[in-house]
């Protein structure tokens, strides 16, 4: 257990500098201050822009007079401008959108109009590709706002009310095929709104972790450039012990940096994080993992400590402006989205976003697994090429 005391070792020497405690803790919250507030009003413009016209195919097999104010009046009528609608039948719908010839679609059950006049609980079938997460909601918004201004009186009494059972009115995104061609999920009207100060918040958290590897690695080469490094090797300490010592001390830094980024935006500045204390804590855990793994395997690869330092702040520019730190996602095509997320930061922020919107755990623990998989890769593929270095270096 040697590499505890050289963890602590690399604390230790950040607490006492003053000027990098300082940086790690007020520079973060400063620049969330200033984007949050600059680019808030833009993001709020721009969400007024009107969403590209798409094909919303309906499956309806109630035939009653609700679901025909629905999909006639409501889908077809007033979102003209947003929504075309076309009729199907159930397998013709699973078909095209698994095929990828339509993106959305719903199905709307037998006893759908029934159902709301009697109060009981009722679901509409969302079904869409992956990451069509713009016109998935805007059909999502659109049922349950539905569900909510139902013209009959019974209807809407009934609905304001718990129904009996525990039953209640819900819209359900389903998938299909066992390739996970279709996105599955399931949708209610728990879901939230992310605000721009949230999404800067979450956008420039992810965006000076990767930042603060860069440097606790950039300092990682430094040591071996120098006499320290040597020293080290002379208490017995092993090559691996040395990595681990240095990456666990690094973890340890990055979290205090995320809880302090995630505790002051949230007392400073009312930012929401979501209701899932537990899933932005096994997150950010994960997310840190996967940054410093990235981080060892980047460093085995660059000798010098002033070329990683250049290389890698490029870098982390890069990723910021891939995963989303620069620019909303929502610009974005739903492909890029999709594609970024192979970037730990890009994974941690729409994920982030996730649990801003009302996520549970639950929802959030592919990507938790996901990220501690690729850290752990990331730091055994650096450790081993470190090693062969090493003894080709010394033999």
């Amino acid at each position: 257990m040697k590499f505890w005391w050289l963890s602590w070792k690399d604390l230790l020497l950040i607490v006492r500098d003053k000027k990098a405690l300082l940086t790690l803790i007020l520079m973060p919250l400063l620049l969330i201050a200033i984007l949050g507030s600059a680019f808030g009003d833009m993001m709020k413009e721009e969400e007024t822009i009107s969403i590209e016209k798409f094909t919303l195919g309906v499956v309806n097999l109630d035939q009653g007079p609700l679901s025909q104010v629905l999909t006639d009046d409501v889908l077809s009528k007033k979102l003209s401008k947003q929504i075309k609608v076309k009729y199907y039948q159930e397998d013709e719908l699973y078909s095209r959108i698994k095929n990828h010839k339509l993106e959305v679609g719903i199905i709307i059950a037998k006893d759908f109009s029934q159902a709301l006049m009697n109060g009981n609980g009722t679901k509409v079938k969302l079904i869409s590709v992956p990451d069509t997460v713009i016109k998935s909601t805007i059909v999502q918004n659109v049922l349950e706002q539905f569900s909510r201004s139902i013209p009959i009186e019974a209807a809407v009494s009934q609905i304001a009310q718990p129904v009996q059972g525990g039953e209640q009115n819900s819209f359900v995104q389903e998938g299909y095929g066992e390739n996970d061609l279709l996105k599955e999920t399931t949708v209610d009207a728990k879901t939230i709104p992310v605000s721009s100060f949230q999404y800067y918040a979450a956008a420039m958290g992810v965006m000076f972790l990767l930042m603060t590897v860069v440097q606790g690695v950039s300092m990682m080469i430094l040591e071996k450039e120098q006499e320290v490094f040597k020293r080290l090797l002379l208490t017995n300490l092993t090559y691996p012990n040395y990595l681990l010592g240095k990456l666990l001390g690094l973890i340890i830094l990055c979290l205090m940096q995320a809880s302090i980024i995630i505790v002051g935006t949230s007392l400073i500045f009312g930012v929401d994080w979501g209701e899932s204390l537990s899933g932005i804590m096994l997150l950010t855990f994960a997310f840190v993992v996967n940054a410093c793994g990235l981080g060892v395997l980047a460093g085995s690869f660059i000798k010098t400590e002033k070329a990683f330092n250049v290389a890698g702040m490029f870098g982390t520019q890069i990723m910021a402006a891939l995963g989303g730190s620069m620019a909303p996602l929502y610009i974005f095509p739903d492909w890029v989205v999709f594609v970024t997320k192979i970037l730990p930061n890009g994974l941690a922020l729409q994920t982030y976003l996730k649990l801003m919107s009302g996520a549970a755990v639950s929802d959030i623990l592919p990507a938790f697994a996901g990220s501690i998989v690729l850290g752990i890769a990331f730091f055994s593929i650096g450790l081993f090429r470190l090693s062969l270095e090493r003894r080709g270096k010394y033999a």
